[in-house]
C-alpha cells in the first residue's frame, strides 16, 4: 500500500495529503460523534471555512450524515475508516520516524520512505522519486546542482522529470574508476537530459598526488568547473560503507590498514570517519569538500539500506545542520532508537 502510495504522491502531489486530512476528520467524528462543526475545527485544528468544504466531500460522498445534533460516521463511512487504519497509522509512523531523526542529530529535514534498499530495488526507486519530488520543489531558473556518483545518485536522475526552468548540473568530484553509468560526470549529464537542463563535465581521476593535484588546477577548464561548484545552490550527494568506498577507489594495503586501525565506517567527500563521526583519513580528491557545504546551499544526502546504516548514522554527527537526509525506514527505524 506504502508503494501505491508513493505511485500516487507522483501523479497527484497532494492526493495523500488530502487523504489524510479527510482521514482524520472521519476519525475524529467517529470519536466524538454527534460533533458540531466548530468543536470539529478545534479537535482538528482547521479552519470552519475549509473544515466546511471537506466535510460535504464526506457527507455527499456518503460517509457522514449532518443534523441538529451535529456529525455522525455512516456505516460506510465505518467501514472506509477500517480498511484505512493500518495504510494511514503506516504513513503516520514514517513521519513520525523522519521527525525523531531531526531532532536526535539536529538536521533541518529527513524524508523516509517504506522498505530496504539493500534486498528491494524499489526502495531504492522510491528514494529516487522522494529526491527527484523535494529537488522539484528547489528548483528556480539559474539553479546550479553539483551531484556526487553512485547508484542511487542513478535512480535519482531517471527519476527526474522535465522543467521549464533553466538548471545545470555539475559534477562534484572526479572519477572513481567505477561504472561509467554511475559516475559523477555521468549522472550529471542524465540529470540535464531528464530536465532539459545543462551540464558540465570534470574529466579528472577522484584523488590524485599532490604534484597532480596542483597540475591540475593549472587547468584553465579545471578551475572553470571547481569554480561552479563552488558556486552551487544545491550539493545532492551520497554517504557511503568506508571499507566498500575505499575499495572503490582501489586504495593501497596502507590506506586499508589505517581505516581499519581507525574503525572507519563512512565516507564522504574523500573524508573517512569513524562511528562517532572523527576523522580517520582523508583522500586528496578533486571536487567538492566538507568545507564547501556553507549554509548558503541546500544540501541534500540520499543514502538507505541495512548495510549503510552505521555509516549513515556516522556522517549525521558531523553533517551540517542544513542537511535534508532521504533515507530507506530500515535505516530510520535503527537512527531513531540510536
Amino acid at each position: 500500500m506504502n508503494a501505491l502510495f508513493e505511485v500516487q504522491k507522483k501523479l497527484v502531489p497532494d492526493l495523500v495529503d488530502k487523504m489524510y486530512r479527510r482521514f482524520q476528520i472521519l476519525s475524529a467524528i467517529e470519536l466524538h460523534q454527534p460533533i458540531g462543526r466548530r468543536a470539529l475545527s478545534e479537535t482538528v485544528h482547521l479552519s470552519e471555512r475549509i473544515l466546511r468544504t471537506e466535510t460535504d466531500i464526506l457527507k455527499t460522498q456518503g460517509l457522514i450524515t449532518i443534523t441538529s445534533k451535529g456529525m455522525s460516521v455512516t456505516e460506510s463511512g465505518e467501514d472506509v475508516l477500517y480498511k484505512m487504519k493500518a495504510s494511514m497509522d503506516s504513513l503516520t509512523r514514517l513521519e513520525h520516524v523522519a521527525h525523531a531523526i531531526e531532532s536526535r542529530f539536529a538536521i533541518q529535514k529527513v524524508i523516509v520512505v517504506s522498505g530496504d534498499a539493500d534486498i528491494d530495488d524499489e526502495v531504492k526507486l522510491r528514494m529516487g522519486q522522494a529526491t527527484s519530488e523535494y529537488l522539484e520543489s528547489c528548483f528556480e531558473d539559474g539553479t546550479k546542482v553539483t551531484v556526487t556518483g553512485g547508484s542511487t545518485m542513478a535512480y535519482i536522475a531517471r527519476s527526474m522529470r522535465p522543467t521549464d526552468k533553466s538548471i545545470n548540473f555539475i559534477p562534484a568530484r572526479g572519477g572513481l574508476g567505477e561504472e561509467v553509468s554511475f559516475q559523477a560526470n555521468a549522472i550529471a549529464h542524465l540529470m540535464a537530459d531528464q530536465t532539459g537542463g545543462t551540464f558540465e563535465v570534470l574529466y579528472v581521476p577522484d584523488q590524485v598526488s599532490e604534484a597532480g593535484y596542483n597540475a591540475l588546477l593549472e587547468e584553465q577548464s579545471v578551475r572553470r568547473v571547481l569554480q561552479h561548484i563552488q558556486q552551487a545552490d544545491i550539493v545532492l550527494h551520497g554517504i557511503g560503507s568506508a571499507q566498500k568506498m575505499a575499495e572503490r577507489r582501489h586504495s593501497t594495503p596502507q590506506v586499508m590498514e589505517k581505516l581499519m586501525d581507525g574503525n572507519a565506517v563512512a565516507e564522504a567527500f574523500g573524508y573517512y570517519f569513524d562511528e562517532e563521526g572523527n576523522i580517520v583519513y582523508r583522500v586528496r580528491t578533486i571536487g567538492i569538500h566538507l568545507d564547501d557545504l556553507t549554509e548558503d546551499k541546500r544540501i541534500i544526502a540520499v543514502a538507505g539500506g541495512n548495510s549503510k546504516k552505521e555509516a549513515i548514522a556516522s556522517y549525521l554527527k558531523v553533517a551540517p545542520k542544513h542537511t535534508v537526509l532521504i533515507t530507506d525506514s530500515v535505516v530510520g527505524n535503527w537512527l531513531m532508537n540510536q
